[in-house]
């Protein structure tokens, strides 16, 4: 796992938030496709079975069928990015020394400034810049 890969966690979330948002627009929008007459072929429940021609309502076919084209893809796009993130945070949670893994946690996951880590763990920022520089060394 590298600092590019690391570094996406946050894209990720937003994303899926977007991703989330849009899903909810598309089941709202479907509530509004219009309803339409029209008729099927459908057969009599008992033998012979004769077949006839049955009146229903439902919603425009292709109003329908574009919204949940729409909705199968953000769902897909969605898990794909909630497997990457999940990637990364096993990643994190992975790390054995519990002071590096805080740092990576509060640098990719909360997105926190070198500075911002620094004061929370009472250290110098160059500490924190070097400590996740050597940890991503030993990585590769």
């Amino acid at each position: 796992m590298d600092k590019e890969e690391l570094g996406k966690y946050r894209a990720l979330k937003r994303e899926v938030e977007q991703l989330e948002e849009r899903i909810n627009k598309l089941c709202a929008k479907s509530d509004d496709i219009p309803v339409v007459k029209g008729k099927v072929k459908a057969s009599s429940p008992v033998f012979p079975y004769t077949e006839h021609r049955v009146s229903v309502q439902m919603s425009l076919p292709e109003a329908a069928d574009r919204i949940s084209r729409l909705m199968r893809i953000y769902e897909q796009r969605k898990a794909e990015a909630e497997e990457a993130m999940l990637r990364i945070e096993q990643y994190i949670n992975s790390i054995p020394d519990s002071e590096i893994r805080q740092i990576f946690q509060m640098r990719f996951i909360d997105g926190m400034k070198l500075r911002e880590i620094a004061e929370r763990l009472d250290m110098d920022r160059s500490s924190i810049g070097k400590k996740i520089r050597c940890h991503k060394e030993l990585m590769t």
